[in-house]
């Protein structure tokens, strides 16, 4: 993958601040000193996601975590370093940011991203097949957005690196986002649990009542 230092750059002091309340300043100098030349290493490794595709931003955020993980020495646990993220996702910023959605009055609204990136997808994945493949079945929910994945670039990358350990953590981050956003995560598969697929059933946090799957099996085709 491309470098981009913002990412780092917007993080890394947040993650500092995570670091230095949780265990010491010694530990949390050393996470981000050790952690932004771990972040370049693994971007330099990591499969080329393609230009413009909207789920890059997802890799970019695993890899700052990864790396500064990796940076501390894995004296963070994989469980504790969950709380650093979520920590920098209730950061004044980007609880801001994250809250001028508002899933109760925007159920559909990943249900729509998702088909941009399945548009972007369609016409750039034969140059950039290692990526998520999105599957939608409307069938299952009248309520909220549902969608699932078969496939995930990060797990795969983590898995590959030896770093498998983190991703539970980084899967955990899905439902602080969309808290954050007035919504809520209903999950029952994570790849990186070893289950075929991802699936992701959103809906605002008001919504009195999660309404049952229409179809009591598995979903059609998953992981195939």
């Amino acid at each position: 993958m491309k470098y981009k230092g913002i990412y780092w750059t917007l993080f890394a002091p947040m993650m500092k601040k995570s670091i230095t309340r949780r265990f010491d300043k010694d530990l949390a100098e050393k996470a981000i000193r050790q952690g932004k030349k771990e972040y370049q290493r693994l971007l330099a490794k990591a499969d080329d996601l393609g230009p413009g595709n909207p789920m890059a931003t997802n890799a970019y955020f695993a890899y700052v975590f990864a790396g500064a993980w990796l940076g501390s020495g894995k004296k963070i646990s994989p469980d504790q370093m969950a709380l650093v993220m979520t920590d920098v996702l209730e950061s004044r910023l980007l609880r801001t940011v994250f809250g001028m959605t508002d899933l109760n009055k925007a159920p559909k609204k990943w249900e729509q991203d998702m088909r941009k990136y399945e548009a972007w997808f369609n016409a750039h994945g034969h140059d950039y097949p290692v990526n998520w493949n999105v599957s939608f079945d409307e069938s299952r929910h009248s309520t909220g957005s549902f969608y699932y994945f078969t496939r995930c670039p990060i797990c795969e990358f983590c898995n590959r690196e030896g770093i498998s350990e983190l991703m539970p953590a980084l899967c955990s981050t899905d439902e602080v986002m969309f808290r954050l956003q007035h919504g809520k995560l209903h999950r029952e598969h994570t790849i990186a649990g070893g289950d075929a697929i991802c699936d992701y059933w959103i809906v605002g946090d008001r919504t009195k009542e999660a309404e049952p799957s229409h179809d009591n099996g598995s979903i059609t085709g998953a992981g195939t």
